[in-house]
């Protein structure tokens, strides 16, 4: 009885320390599956952004980066849409992109409200990612437009690098940008 009750506490001890090991490491490819999606959503998204401003094409694909609240609220793609960015003079023929992620955390519990200042209507997202970017456009080459030849626009407007504090929440199962906060303390070191 004494052998049989050894054991018994023998195999139940490396089952528990089994199926705890299983599932750290399940949990380890989830959220490595989930930060690796936002990552690229983050790097490609971001690009696209800074794109569809400059060249002022394909703005439909912001939807795979970016929830309708912030495609809606976003000062930058707002200045594109309406006409009103330092850039509608000129046609944009390249321009130098570079984003660097230095934070990239996965939170599954936290939860994040957005209210659409358009509609007022809030969303409610259960896991977010958060992460911090510095993004940086460069070497901007482009002409000015027929149109505005005799205008005196000047040259091409320096974009300038930033600092961002991302947010992301996942809607049917993509993750997408839901909020993007400019870090004041960030000195673009090109200005």
């Amino acid at each position: 009885m004494k052998y049989l009750r050894r054991a018994a506490v023998f195999i139940a001890t490396r089952l528990v320390l089994i199926t705890l090991i299983l599932s750290l490491l399940v949990y380890a490819f989830y959220m490595a599956f989930n930060l690796s999606n936002a990552y690229i959503v983050v790097s490609e998204g971001l690009e696209k952004r800074v794109s569809v401003t400059l060249t002022r094409t394909d703005s439909a694909a912001l939807n795979h980066y970016f929830t309708k609240s912030f495609i809606d609220t976003d000062p930058v793609l707002s200045a594109s849409k309406h006409g009103t960015d330092t850039y509608r003079y000129f046609d944009i023929n390249s321009f130098d992109y570079d984003v660097k992620i230095s934070s990239l955390w996965w939170r599954p519990l936290k939860t994040v409200s957005v209210e659409n200042p358009n509609t007022g209507e809030r969303t409610t997202y259960r896991g977010v990612v958060t992460c911090t970017v510095t993004e940086t456009v460069s070497n901007i080459t482009g002409s000015l437009k027929r149109e505005y030849a005799s205008s005196g626009v000047g040259g091409l407007s320096h974009w300038g690098s930033g600092r961002y504090n991302l947010t992301l929440v996942s809607v049917d199962g993509d993750w997408l940008i839901v909020a993007m906060e400019q870090d004041s303390s960030y000195q673009d070191p090109d200005a």
